[in-house]
Order: C-alpha cells, then sequence, then structure tokens
C-alpha cells in the first residue's frame, strides 16, 4: 500500500515539474470598453495589445464566459498576472493580452490596439 501512495505521490511531482500537470481550468469573465474586449480574472483586467503566433503560448489556464473554445493561455515564460493570450482552437493566430498596470514589454512587441 505504502508503494502504491509513494508511486501516486511520485507521478504528481513528476508531471507537476514537468508542465504536463493541469490544474482545472479557470473560467475568467470579459467586458467591452471603448469597442475592445477586455478579460478579468482573479481582480487583473487584461486589454488587447497585439497580435502573436498561436506558438507563443505557454500553459493552459483556462476559458472566458463559459466559452471552453474561448480560450486562455500564458504568454510564453511570462507571468500569467502580466501578460495572457486568448485563442481558439479553430482560429490560426492569437491575441496577446496586457494586464492593466503592467509597464514592461516584452522585446519586438508594439502595441497594436489603444
Amino acid at each position: 500500500m505504502k508503494r502504491g501512495i509513494a508511486g501516486a505521490l511520485a507521478l504528481v511531482l513528476l508531471l507537476s515539474a514537468c508542465g504536463c500537470w493541469n490544474p482545472a481550468p479557470v473560467e475568467m469573465t470579459s467586458s467591452v470598453q471603448g469597442g475592445l474586449r477586455l478579460v478579468h480574472w482573479d481582480g487583473r483586467t487584461y486589454a488587447p495589445f497585439c497580435v502573436v503566433p498561436k506558438n507563443s503560448r505557454g500553459g493552459e489556464i483556462g476559458y472566458v464566459d463559459g466559452d471552453r473554445d474561448d480560450r486562455i493561455s500564458a504568454y510564453e515564460d511570462w507571468p500569467p498576472e502580466e501578460w495572457l493570450v486568448s485563442w481558439m482552437p479553430q482560429d490560426g493566430g492569437a491575441l496577446l493580452l496586457k494586464e492593466e498596470h503592467v509597464t514592461e514589454i516584452p522585446d519586438g512587441l508594439e502595441r497594436e490596439y489603444p
């Protein structure tokens, strides 16, 4: 019995360390302001910043307004508290979202939305 518990614990730790372990997806909400869709998560507000390729997505975090096809991921290795990527499985691109208080912009990115 102890061997089974130890093995299960080791598997959980391994999956967590490699990024393969995905906790339950978070449901986020959205609103529209000035013609732009804002995403709200854990007391933070994210606004569109620029279009990015889908391969710039980091780990998947959740979805928006109950639509499991309206997905949100982290942006590369940047903290999700600052940057998120909004994307849909059927689309080719993705939209980078910036948290409203962030001032450090990753190299090579330029604002495409007001």
